[in-house]
This record gives structure tokens, C-alpha cells and sequence, in this order.
């Protein structure tokens, strides 16, 4: 293969997303939402890199033409290095900080589970008010007898199991660890002779940035990265055994975090049964996902029910799934803007050569039905996605394909497979590509998500500080300054952290009997913030000064904030 062959095959199409990303920045400013500003500070940047990396390493490309080889030390090795740099990272880059409500909800659920309790209770004072507490993501009720997210159980139960075993943060890097290993076993039974597939799947697992800089986060997503392999590693084993340990890891895939994610990646793979008229695995997977789905449709029900504090209360909207992928799809917006944005961040995230192989395997996916089925959970997810949600919010590259992600490099494999006797040059290309992503790329990453979340990590430990029973924080007076108000469901912390704008006249009182003291943020505590934003402070002097006069009327004590 040419030199000039291979730079249209590997440089061209990280090029053309380089293009579309700069022009899309062109087009949408980076204050339409927090996708855009990730394009415009983050992805175009990345994907330009990244095309110039991989020119780069073209240089003077010779053919390396001795296969790739390794045995079970390869995935275990890669996975342990991966697991221990995840874990340093959570703290060393991430600052051991929550900043999504996705992270902070499982690390607020994974508090309660670990008092082998479903819920938390609320004392009398907050039944009515809890709202204040910032009760975003959790259970809508009249009147709050507890509280708990919404998001199924199984991430933040994960979390619970490591902190009882030394840290939550663990958790991470342990799905990494099991998504390698788990990796490495389907490209084993994909390919079973073949001994290269599985090193170059590891290599392409090892230089994705996704990979890594979620498994430092507290997200769902390393699991269910790392579920989705184990369940194909035991499904493609087709024994009766290895099916039910597939269903019993469909059931906890399923109870993660949202219950459309995992059935999205198994539904076209399970429609191969179909296909090859194995109606007794089919029976089984359909019997299995049929009571799967119904456990986990009425598991809001009864958490609600635990919940409220009402008599006969009628159950809100967004409680059950079906009212809240109505309200999500009411309220979303711009949807092919979005996704062509998220499909950009999910390229620039990844290892520099897994795009161009992955466009390769999926002109096989045509012919193979292995390989169909694999891009399939890929375009179903997408699909869906685009019309209930196309709006991600926080994340590193594009969390919603990051249980696809194995699909992704599988089908690479199926690309690399098909270079045949071509391959010579592809091996040297993929071995420098994945050093200059590992010392250049990943770098350039961590100090992107550093940057993002030291700002709001700095905040939260100031506010943390603070000397005073309560600290009040409005949602307004920064970029998502409502993620802060977080608070440990026992509430057993101090301050006590409330969200401005939830607080009624009937709240001050109450809270004000006893004369705590209040503390009220303005501009100087969230300056780092603001400064990320590059924002200036809102002008809300007035209002702030007259809240803290309602307070002071209610009988609080204003602390100032040293």
C-alpha cells in the first residue's frame, strides 16, 4: 500500500471532521449550550491534532510485516495500567469532584444503599420544602417524606460496594479494567484463530480518551461499556449456562442508569437468532427481557411510593419512564445540530485510527451479519437518541454511544481484518499512532477536563468551609451554579447548602426559628467559574441584599463569607 493510499484512507476523514467541526463553530456561538462550547474550546481543536498526528506519523512509514501476538497478559496488564491511571486521575485531574448531577446522583444514592436502605428520609421541616434542598433528578412529590434519584440503581449500588471495600472512585477503573479483559474475550471467540484481532482491539480500547477520562468519573458509562462486552462475550459462547449469566448481566446493564441503553446495543444481536432460526435461545432471551423490562418499568412506582408522604397524591409526571421521555421530547430542541456535534466529540475522544478502520468495517457490516448487528446497536441508539434526548449535557465525548464503544472497535477489527495482506504498514501506523495519542493527545484531554472541572471543584470545597449552618446559592449567579447545591441525603453536613430560588417565605421561617447562620454566595465565590465561562458577573446586588433582609427577618444571622 501506498504512502499516498494510506494518507486518503487514515488523515482524509479526520480532515473532513476537522472541516465540519470548525465550520459548525463558525455558525452556532459557543453560549448556545454546553455541546457547542465543548466544539468550539475542545473537539475542533482535538480533531485538528488529531489529523496532524496521523499525518505525522505517515512519515517515512515502514511495513512491519510480523503479526501482532499476545496472550491473557496483554488485556490484564492494559486494564490494571488503565484502572490505576483512571483512579489517579479522578483525583489528580478530575479534583475528586462530582460535577454533573449524573455523577453527584450516584454518589448521593450510593450514600443511602450503603446503610442498606432504598431511600433516605427527610425530617418534617423539608416534606414541603425540599425543593430548596435542589431536587433535581429525584422523585417529584407534593409532599417529601424521602428522597432518592430517578436513575435505576445498579451504578450507584456499584459505588456503594467499592466504598465498603476503601473508595467509591474505584469503581470506575474497575469497569475499565473489565471492559479490556471482557474486550479481548469477544475479538477471542469473533476470531478464534486469529491472534492479531484481540491485540489490535486492545490498542484501539488503550488510545480512547472517552475511555479514559470517563472511567475517572463517577458516570454509568465504564459500566456499561464493560456489561455490554461481558453480556456478548457469553452470549457468542452458546451454551444454556452462558445465556443465563448473559440475562442475569442484561437484568443489572438494564438497572444501571437508564433502561433503553442496553436493550439498544442487545436487540439487533439478539435478532440474529432470528435470522439463523435458533428458536430456543430466541425463546429464552425474549422470555428473559420480557420480565427484565416489566421489574424495571415498575421499579419507579415503588420507589415513588416510598417517596411520597402524601395521602393519595396523584403520581407526578416523570416518575414513570413513559412521561419522561414525553416531557424529554417536548423539551428538546435543535436535534440534528446536536447530534452531528456529538457525533464530532465522539470522533475526537477516540484512538487517532479508529474512525478510519471503523468506516472500513462498516462496509463489511453489509455482508456479515456479525457485523451488521454490532453497527446496528450503533445506528439504533443513535436514532433514538436523536429524537427523545439529543442534548447530552456534561461528558467526555459523547456519552451515549460509550456502551457502543466496543461495537465500534470490533467493527474496526472487522476493517483491519479485511487489509489482508496490506496490513504491513497499518501495524507500524497503529503502534506510533497509539504512543502519539497516549503522550500527545491524552495529555491535551486531561488538561481540557481539568480545566473544565477544577473550577467548580474550587467553589464546592470554599462553600464547604464555609462557617455557617446554611449556604444559599442561586441558580442564575453562573453556569450551571444549581449543581452545586448538592447536599448528602442524610444531611448530615455542614452548611447546609439551598437553592435560592426554591425558597418560599414559609422556608425562611421555618429555618430561621432557630437563628442559624446564613451565608449567601455572590460573584466573588463563584469568580472561577465565571471565569471559565468568560462571563461577568450577574448584576444582582439588590436582589441579593433585599433576599438577605428577608432573612434577617425571619430571624437568621447573615454570615459573610471570608
Amino acid at each position: 500500500m501506498t504512502r499516498k493510499e494510506l494518507l486518503g484512507l487514515t488523515v482524509q476523514r479526520p480532515v473532513v471532521l476537522a472541516v465540519m467541526a470548525f465550520v459548525l463553530a463558525a455558525l452556532i456561538a459557543s453560549d448556545v449550550s454546553l455541546t457547542f462550547l465543548f466544539l468550539h474550546r475542545q473537539d475542533r481543536w482535538l480533531l485538528l491534532a488529531g489529523a496532524l498526528l496521523l499525518a505525522l506519523c505517515l512519515w517515512r512509514l515502514p511495513a512491519r510485516e510480523q503479526p501482532f501476538a499476545g496472550g491473557w497478559r496483554w488485556p490484564v496488564a492494559i486494564g490494571v495500567a488503565m484502572a490505576i491511571g483512571t483512579f489517579a486521575g479522578h483525583y489528580a485531574i478530575l479534583s475528586g469532584h462530582d460535577m454533573s448531577r449524573d455523577e453527584q446522583m450516584a454518589t448521593f444514592d450510593a450514600a443511602i444503599f450503603a446503610r442498606s436502605q432504598l431511600v433516605a428520609p427527610l425530617d418534617a421541616v423539608w416534606r414541603g420544602h425540599a425543593a430548596a434542598l435542589n431536587t433535581m433528578f429525584m422523585y417529584p412529590a407534593s409532599e417529601s417524606a424521602a428522597w432518592v434519584s430517578t436513575y435505576l440503581p445498579f451504578n450507584a449500588a456499584f459505588r456503594a460496594l467499592f466504598g465498603l471495600l476503601g473508595d467509591p472512585a474505584l469503581t470506575g477503573p474497575a469497569m475499565t479494567l473489565l471492559g479490556a479483559v471482557a474486550l479481548w474475550g469477544c475479538v477471542r471467540r469473533i476470531w478464534p484463530g486469529n491472534r492479531e484481532a484481540p491485540v489490535v482491539a486492545l490498542l484501539l480500547y488503550l488510545g480512547s480518551g472517552q475511555i479514559w477520562l470517563n472511567g475517572m468519573t463517577a458516570y454509568a458509562m465504564p459500566a456499561h461499556l464493560a456489561l455490554n462486552l461481558c453480556w456478548l462475550w457469553l452470549f457468542l459462547r452458546r451454551t444454556p449456562w452462558a445465556d443465563i449469566a448473559a440475562l442475569m448481566i442484561g437484568f443489572v446493564a438494564v438497572g444501571l442508569h437508564q433502561p433503553i441503553l442496553h436493550p439498544m446495543f442487545a436487540a439487533p444481536i439478539l435478532f440474529l437468532l432470528i435470522l439463523e432460526r435458533d428458536w430456543r435461545r430466541a425463546a429464552l432471551y425474549f422470555a428473559g427481557y420480557a420480565a427484565i423490562g416489566a421489574f424495571w418499568i415498575c421499579w419507579p412506582g415503588w420507589m415513588w411510593s416510598l417517596v411520597e408522604a402524601g395521602a393519595g397524591a396523584p403520581q407526578a409526571a416523570g416518575v414513570d419512564f413513559f412521561s419522561r421521555i414525553a416531557l424529554a421530547m417536548k423539551g428538546s430542541t435543535g436535534g440534528l445540530a446536536l447530534m452531528v456535534a456529538n457525533l464530532i466529540r465522539f470522533a475526537a475522544w477516540q484512538h487517532l485510527l479508529l474512525l478510519p478502520l471503523l468506516v472500513i468495517g462498516l462496509g463489511i457490516a453489509r455482508r456479515d451479519r456479525m457485523a451488521g448487528a454490532l453497527a446496528g446497536g450503533g445506528f439504533l441508539t443513535l436514532a433514538v437518541v436523536t429524537v427523545i434526548l439529543p442534548y447530552q449535557g456534561h461528558g467526555f465525548g459523547y456519552r451515549y454511544l460509550h456502551g457502543l464503544i466496543g461495537n465500534c472497535i470490533l467493527l474496526a477489527v472487522y476493517g483491519w481484518l479485511s487489509l489482508g495482506d496490506r496490513s504491513g504498514p497499518w501495524r507500524t501506523l497503529l503502534m506510533r499512532s497509539t504512543v502519539a495519542g497516549l503522550v500527545i493527545l491524552l495529555p491535551i484531554q486531561a488538561w481540557m477536563a481539568h480545566s473544565f472541572y477544577a473550577p467548580p471543584a474550587h467553589v464546592s470545597t470554599r462553600l464547604s468551609a464555609i462557617d455557617a449552618d446554611y449556604v444559599v446559592v442561586g441558580a442564575g449567579d453562573a453556569p450551571f451554579a444549581a449543581d452545586l447545591v448538592i447536599n448528602p441525603p442524610y444531611l448530615d453536613g455542614r452548611p447546609i447548602r439551598l437553592l435560592r430560588d426554591a425558597m418560599s417565605p414559609a422556608l425562611m421561617r421555618a429555618i430561621c426559628a432557630s437563628r442559624p447562620g446564613v451565608a449567601l454566595t455572590g460573584p466573588g465565590e463563584l469568580a472561577p467559574i465565571l471565569a471559565y465561562y468568560h462571563m461577568a458577573p450577574p448584576r444582582a446586588d439588590a436582589a441579593r441584599a433585599e433576599f438577605a433582609d428577608d432573612l434577617r427577618a425571619a430571624g437568621c444571622r447573615i454570615v459573610p463569607i471570608e
